[in-house]
């Protein structure tokens, strides 16, 4: 077994064909949480992939590391989308050990892993849904570690023209392959972009005015006990008179906020835990142009690997550009090697089968 998890994970898959006892080991759920933690916590990012869509809906996918070497040109390789209708209404809404969660306007929701080609529809949940109002759906895709189980949420964010404003909150459990409705959160109004995954919890940021993205404070959901806390802002943010984006520096919740004033630098922002106290650390400024508060108000999501080049570079995914951050210089340089298509997502190559997970809970 020790071999194996030091094997890149397309390679394990070979293996699985030696013999019924090498099948069962490698599917074992102890080498399967193992191997992705090894792959996901390699520092040089060697198992980490950018997956691109294009605008038929198609995805292509590119190693992460050549990404910091602008002088080169980045291959793409074409990946067959896991819907059965590929469009430009399909929306990824994260990554997490190696699965992807996406939904489009005319499909359910799939858990996808792209590195093993395996898929799993979930069952509708249209019925949980309120039909008698104006509503939009806010997505989120994490890991309960306790329970060894990835759950996707969804909240229907419901209002009308007076102002009035509720939500309706519905899980998802692979594996008993079924949908619950939750306790709601309380506070306001839920902005608009996929929650973000950190330590077994799902965040996403409020807003105190639902026709703005103007942030005042943070929501996370615990995904082992399904319960609700609120977070303050760092600092700096002020009177939140811009949008800041909410992202994943690493392994941490990460916040881009844009200076107030000039706004012609943004600040990142990691949060820590100490014991029951939540605090935040400013770990650098990058200077840019004005126009850049644009990428940050139409995205609101960002994603920062915890990889560096040899230069001191670290990767900036604010879908749906991708940037390179010289420390250095505190200088953001887009990567402009792709033509028609845009970075979705960045993920870990894993052996993680949604299908076998499903069935071995439901069988």
């Amino acid at each position: 077994m020790a071999i194996l998890l030091k094997v890149p994970p397309k390679a394990v898959l070979k293996f699985m064909c030696v013999s019924k006892p090498w099948l069962r080991l490698i599917s074992s759920r102890k080498l399967v949480k193992t191997h992705v933690k090894l792959t996901g916590n390699d520092k040089e990012c060697s198992h980490h992939r950018v997956i691109f869509q294009d605008s038929t809906g198609n995805f292509k996918v590119s190693p992460l590391p050549p990404l910091f070497h602008k002088e080169q040109r980045i291959e793409l390789f074409n990946m067959d989308s896991p819907m059965e209708s590929p469009n430009i209404y399909t929306k990824i809404v994260g990554s997490v050990n190696g699965l992807i969660c996406m939904y489009s306007k005319i499909e359910e929701p799939v858990l996808w892993n792209p590195t093993i080609r395996k898929c799993k529809k979930m069952p509708t949940f249209e019925a949980n849904l309120r039909r008698d109002c104006s509503y939009y759906l806010n997505y989120g895709l994490g890991y309960d570690e306790s329970h060894d189980d990835y759950k996707v949420v969804i909240v229907q964010c419901i209002y009308d023209d007076g102002g009035s404003y509720d939500t309706v909150v519905n899980i998802y459990s692979l594996r008993t392959d079924s949908w619950r409705t939750i306790d709601k959160f309380q506070g306001n109004f839920l902005i608009n972009s996929p929650g973000k995954f950190v330590d077994g919890k799902l965040y996403w940021a409020l807003s105190a005015d639902i026709n703005t993205f103007n942030i005042c404070n943070i929501i996370s959901l615990d995904l082992a006990d399904e319960t609700w806390k609120s977070l303050m802002l760092p600092t700096s943010y002020g009177e939140g008179s811009y949008p800041l984006a909410l992202g994943v520096f690493g392994n941490d919740l990460s916040v881009l906020c844009p200076n107030c004033h000039e706004v012609t630098n943004s600040d990142v922002w990691i949060m820590k835990h100490s014991g029951v106290e939540v605090s935040w650390t400013k770990i650098f400024t990058i200077d840019h142009p004005k126009d850049f508060a644009e990428f940050i108000f139409f995205s609101s999501i960002f994603s920062i690997p915890s990889c560096q080049s040899n230069k001191g570079e670290f990767l900036l995914l604010l879908p749906p550009v991708i940037m390179i951050y010289d420390c250095s210089t505190r200088q953001l340089e887009a990567v402009n090697h792709f033509e028609e298509c845009f970075a979705a997502e960045i993920y870990v190559e894993s052996l993680v089968d949604p299908l076998l997970i499903a069935q071995n809970d439901n069988s």
